[in-house]
């Protein structure tokens, strides 16, 4: 049991001034926790944070090392570039500070993996940016789903898609393919035991830019999910349909439309939006002092780094492959 927490964040790019305001909010309000450093190699994400957010230069850093060998830091939150995460998260578990390390774990499984065995070995915390399971409607859907509220699963579907430029180095499955791949393990609280990929690029040469992907449980549920940067208009939606009521589930609003009676009678179910980024900090934050890991643990991201695994070989190969999810 610990009485503070104090964290650095490592990266202060798009996602990381995100989890920058997020810290700082939470510090305001709780006396306890502290933002104690962020750290950039570039001198401009630096000024930023201190122009825009006030931190003080004397917290600010060029590199995350000094986070490692500083006794006031407690743990870090890593939101650098994808390929660099296993890398950094694993100096960050030698050098004694708990993580939270943004979505995918790393490239491959058998990375994500040495990750959690170190976390476990060192007696620290080790959390994945899942943001969606803080998402307030995706909890409601995954307790209806626990309750039977739906009947019969038949299947679920996830539409996950934006117009963008295609982000330089990273490819849709592993880029955007780990919130659909989470959410459905959250809200059925089950892997998949088959996977199937199709994917293309089409701006580019290689790295795909759009995917399809089905994904079968251990019944005859299944799942489909679209990824696209291609698409105008951001879609972030699910969709269960099961043989008692269906609904449709807006994970930007944190809406909820369920449909029954065959779709004769429509309504909205009540859900209290929060913020998300906010309360995983926060859960970051009271896991570190009480000791207890519980939402988001690092094996939970590193079976989600081996099905994207499993996809991206489904694509390679032509064909279904098992999902290796150790279910």
């Amino acid at each position: 049991m610990k009485d503070t927490f104090t964290v650095a964040v490592i990266g202060a790019g798009y996602w990381g001034r995100k989890v920058i305001n997020e810290y700082l909010q939470l510090a305001r309000s709780n006396t306890k926790i502290d933002l104690s450093m962020v750290c950039d190699v570039k001198d401009e994400n630096l000024t930023y944070c201190r122009e825009k957010f006030g931190v003080p230069e004397e917290k600010l850093r060029l590199s995350y090392k000094e986070a490692f060998s500083s006794r006031s830091v407690d743990a870090v939150h890593i939101c650098t570039p994808n390929e660099t995460h296993h890398e950094i998260c694993k100096q960050a578990l030698l050098a004694g500070k708990h993580v939270l390390l943004e979505k995918p774990m790393a490239m491959c499984a058998k990375h994500a993996w040495e990750l959690v065995g170190l976390a476990e070995h060192n007696g620290l915390i080790l959390q994945v940016g899942h943001i969606f399971r803080f998402n307030n409607a995706l909890k409601a859907i995954r307790d209806l789903v626990a309750r039977n509220y739906f009947g019969t699963l038949y299947y679920l579907k996830l539409q996950w898609t934006t117009l963008m430029p295609s982000p330089l180095g990273r490819d849709i499955i592993f880029d955007l393919g780990p919130h659909p791949v989470d959410i459905l393990n959250y809200v059925l609280k089950r892997w998949p035991v088959k996977v199937t990929c199709k994917a293309r690029a089409y701006r580019r040469k290689l790295l795909e830019e759009l995917a399809y992907f089905t994904l079968e449980f251990d019944t005859d549920l299944i799942a489909h999910v679209e990824l696209s940067w291609l698409q105008p208009g951001k879609v972030r939606r699910l969709d269960v349909i099961g043989s008692e009521r269906a609904a449709t589930i807006d994970c930007l609003n944190q809406s909820i439309q369920v449909y029954e009676n065959g779709a004769e009678d429509v309504f909205a179910l009540e859900v209290v939006r929060n913020n998300t980024i906010l309360d995983e900090v926060d859960h970051f934050a009271q896991s570190v002092m009480s000791g207890e890991n519980s939402s988001n643990p690092g094996d939970i991201g590193a079976t989600n780094t081996a099905v994207l695994e499993a996809l991206k070989r489904s694509l390679e190969e032509d064909k279904t492959i098992e999902a290796n999810t150790g279910d």
